[in-house]
Formats: C-alpha cells, structure tokens, sequence
C-alpha cells in the first residue's frame, strides 16, 4: 500500500439528494463539511425523501455563496433562493430520517411549492433544515465491533463524511459495458494514490493537523443506479450487481463503495484538492 494519497476532489451537498457542489476547498466540521447535507426534503408526515423515492431530485442543481442557497432546474425558468442570514423559518417541528426522530425548521410556503412544481410528487413536499440547537445523534454500534460508535451529523445516512477511491471507480468501470462518473456514488472527499478498493484496508489519513478515520464501507443502494445528469435508473441494476462481486459488504451480500469517515483533528480548517495526506493502515 501507498505510504500518501491526495486529494482529487472535494463536494458539498447542501440539499441531501439533490445536485452537489464541486468545491476548490471546505471547511471542516464534526458534522461534516459547512452545509453539507445542512437542508433536506421532507413528505407530509415531516419524513426524509430521497431519489429512492423521487429520482428527479437528482435534476436539482443547488448554488451556495456567502448569503444565498440557490436551487434551480433546468425546466424551470426562475431559481429559488434561501437566504442563509435572515430568512424565517417555522417554529421546531419533528421529522424524521432512518431512525431518527428529530427537530426541524421548514422554509416556508415559496420553497414547498416550487419543489413539489418541479419534483412533481403527488402531494406537496417541504424543504427544512435542523432546528437552532438540536443534536442528531447516530448509533452505528451495528457496524463495528469496537463499540464506541456515535456520531454527531446534519442528514448525513451515516457518519459525517464519505471518502471514495478514484481507483476504485476505474475498477467498477471496467466492469461496465458503459462507464459511469464519480456522482453516482456521491462522495464528500475523492482520492487518488491507492490501488482499487485499498481505502477499506485504512485506519486513518493525516496531514498537517487534520485527520480522518476511516470507520466502515459504506454500503450502496439503488442511487447508484440513477443516471445524475438524466435521473434515469438502469435496468441492469449496474453497478450494484457488478460491485457485489467485485467489492461485497464484509459478511453481507450487498455492494460496498467508498468509506465512511469521521473527522479526528481539524475543526475549523480548511481541506483544499491537492492535500496529500499520510496513510495509517
């Protein structure tokens, strides 16, 4: 194994399941990159909707500056804005997201209707973020036998970030009869220096006061399926088929790719393409 790897690409998705952003750099948080996953959709009952349920979310393209999250698609001729510095948000309410109950803000009536307009959902939907002061706490003691496993995060599934090898996306694609890009598994943090699949056999990457431990595969379902520039899913199941041969869950018939990761040291520091980092196996 490779004593370095770098850092290839960096993304933020500031509506869970919607378009990411490409970034130069990020600030780092225990929860994840700054607004990464920091907003979501929500059905009535106030719980979480993904492209499982809703594949044209993948046609969202969402836009971060210093004042403004912006959300737009290409069939609709006027963006939505969200202020990020004065905009009203609703008193606490609850919601849901896998097994967690938590407490949640919606944006308002303009940014409902224009997301159940453009996602064409039979009922209407709702953008929400965490309420001011709430703590989503994840039990993954399932997942590791060392114990010791919460996580703090936003609507992250899992834990905070997902690193994925460029390596290994190069292996699946010579699996496939038509290759496929990197979004279709929708990673935080891309790297580059270690053979295919190598990232499951690390403990840990560190450079100049920052590091990540890499905790657990994370295991893939069917949005690797959907096609991110079209929101079309593939009949052949690709590549889920393909990684549960070639990369399978540890004891699990299921498709691994990427690590889940937590951050160690860093907080409040900037992670930039182009970071190498030290390898801890």
């Amino acid at each position: 194994m490779s004593n370095e790897c770098r850092v290839e690409a960096i993304s933020i998705y500031p509506v869970k399941s919607l378009k990411g952003i490409s970034v130069s750099e990020a600030v780092l948080t225990t929860k994840g990159f700054q607004y990464d996953r920091h907003w979501m959709i929500v059905n009535p009952k106030g719980h979480f909707l993904t492209q499982r349920q809703c594949a044209r979310m993948a046609l969202i393209h969402t836009e971060l500056n210093s004042e403004t999250l912006r959300l737009s698609n290409p069939e609709t001729e006027t963006p939505l804005d969200i202020s990020l510095l004065n905009h009203q948000y609703s008193e606490p309410l609850n919601g849901r997201i896998w097994k967690n109950d938590v407490n949640i803000v919606d944006a308002g009536d303009t940014a409902s209707r224009w997301l159940t307009d453009v996602l064409k959902t039979p009922w209407p939907v709702r953008l929400v973020k965490m309420a001011d002061g709430f703590e989503r706490i994840v039990d993954q003691s399932d997942k590791l036998s060392s114990g010791n496993t919460e996580v703090t995060t936003e609507f992250a599934d899992g834990y905070p970030y997902l690193i994925a090898n460029q390596a290994s996306l190069d292996a699946v694609n010579q699996k496939l009869d038509s290759p496929i890009k990197m979004n279709r598994f929708r990673p935080n943090i891309v790297i580059s220096g270690l053979s295919a699949f190598e990232e499951h056999n690390v403990e840990a990457i560190m450079s100049d006061g920052i590091e990540f431990s890499l905790r657990y595969p994370c295991e893939r379902c069917v949005i690797t399926t959907i096609d991110q520039s079209t929101a079309i899913a593939s009949e052949s199941r690709s590549p889920l088929k393909e990684l549960i041969e070639i990369n399978p869950m540890p004891n699990k018939s299921a498709a691994a790719f990427g690590e889940n990761a937590e951050l160690i040291a860093g907080i409040g520091k900037k992670l930039r393409v182009g970071d190498v980092f030290k390898i801890k196996e």
